[in-house]
């Protein structure tokens, strides 16, 4: 459990924003029933560059890395699925809100904030 004191917040909240803001600038340019709007592509070019200073700046030490990718995962498969909710008639969201549970389920025990007790 100790490389799990290693891990930090900024990068894996800033990946998941670069993973939401990247799937609805996706789905701005590729979806028929989206208005075009400015804002998700910069907000992707803004988080993508916070993300890439974090990594100059500091170092990926642990489990950061791994949870970094489950947040940018967590984060286009969350926006696909609530994308998927507003519009039904772009099919079903069942997988990807299964794959967003998976992964937010991993993501917690990777953190310790969901640790099981320990055995005395």
């Amino acid at each position: 459990m100790s490389g799990s004191k290693q891990i930090r917040r900024k990068p894996i909240l800033l990946a998941l924003l670069v993973g939401l803001c990247g799937n609805a600038t996706l789905a701005t340019l590729s979806v028929s029933q989206l208005a075009f709007s400015i804002f998700p592509i910069v907000a992707l070019a803004l988080a993508a560059h916070m993300l890439y200073q974090e990594y100059l700046s500091v170092p990926m030490e642990g489990d950061t890395p791994l949870c970094t990718l489950l947040g940018f995962l967590i984060g286009v498969f969350g926006y696909s699925a609530f994308l998927r909710t507003q519009f039904p008639e772009m099919g079903t969201n069942y997988l990807s809100v299964m794959i967003s549970l998976v992964l937010v389920i991993w993501l917690a025990l990777k953190m310790g904030v969901a640790a099981r007790p320990a055995a005395e």
